[in-house]
């Protein structure tokens, strides 16, 4: 595990990515003994840890190895990469341990579900490490908590940091909250009643004064292409649902919520 998180530290990031790519380190260990190790990027600017150790290990029987690994392999990737999760099934590796969970909507645990049903043993880091690569990822995991800008877009998993997604602008931050209400409908909700819903608004321009609105309730139900307006510390967040995934239980294979922002200073 240590070697693990002390390679990630060395990741070569991806300029320009949005949020930035994650500091990702690997080891491989076969009867006690250390196969290899390496970390984002040490085989080409975009390859995966896993992926490009696995490749560089190819012609190594690695049946049974037990690996280190301080981001969950991934679970999906554009035709015709494979995804990290699939080659170490395909490798015939007997234990993952995992450092932390991809807070991608998209993957959050889908890549330890699959190593799962193909038999594989799971196991998670130490809490001290985790810790450690957590403080080493922030602005990664910052990308699916938060936002800078008048204006933007969220995506981020609703079922995660208790449904929080932070707004920064001019230094001041806005906070909105929300939670699942059903298919296609999230809770837009806030511990103050300052949030309301900008009932058959289609889009931002036909809200003419925020304030105008009726805070009068702790949250307030949002459907797809709905608005919610957050009151904030000094004017308002407007928010448009564009996208919703509900989770197994409505058919989805996810929960994330993807809106569009505005914010509107008061004076």
């Amino acid at each position: 595990m240590r070697r693990a998180v002390d390679a990630a530290k060395r990741s070569i990031p991806e300029e320009g990515k949005t949020p930035p790519s994650p500091r990702v380190g690997v080891v491989i260990v076969q009867d006690g003994e250390l196969v290899g190790e390496s970390f984002r990027g040490a085989t080409g600017l975009t390859r995966h840890a896993e992926y490009g150790l696995l490749e560089e290990l190819a012609d190594v029987d690695l049946t049974g190895a037990e690996v280190y690994t301080t981001l969950e392999p991934c679970s999906r990737r554009n035709p015709p990469k494979r995804p990290c999760a699939e080659w170490v099934v395909q490798a015939g590796l007997g234990t993952v341990y995992i450092g932390s969970y991809d807070p991608n909507p998209t993957i959050y645990r889908e890549g330890w579900r699959m190593l799962r049903d193909a038999g594989v043993v799971l196991k998670d880091f130490y809490p001290e490490f985790r810790n450690e690569i957590a403080a080493d990822n922030q602005s990664f995991l910052e990308g699916f908590r938060s936002g800078v800008g008048e204006t933007g877009r969220a995506r981020f998993d609703y079922e995660l940091n208790g449904g929080r997604f932070d707004v920064t602008t001019g230094g001041v931050v806005y906070g909105t909250r929300w939670t699942m209400a059903g298919k296609n409908t999230v809770y837009a909700y806030s511990a103050g009643k300052q949030v309301a819903h900008a009932r058959y608004a289609k889009e931002f321009a036909e809200i003419d004064d925020p304030g105008a609105l009726h805070y009068e309730s702790h949250s307030e139900s949002i459907e797809l292409g709905g608005i919610a307006v957050f009151r904030g510390p000094n004017g308002f967040l407007l928010a448009k649902v564009i996208e919703v995934h509900s989770g197994p239980r409505y058919g989805d294979d996810r929960t994330e919520l993807i809106f569009d922002w505005q914010i509107r200073t008061e004076g």
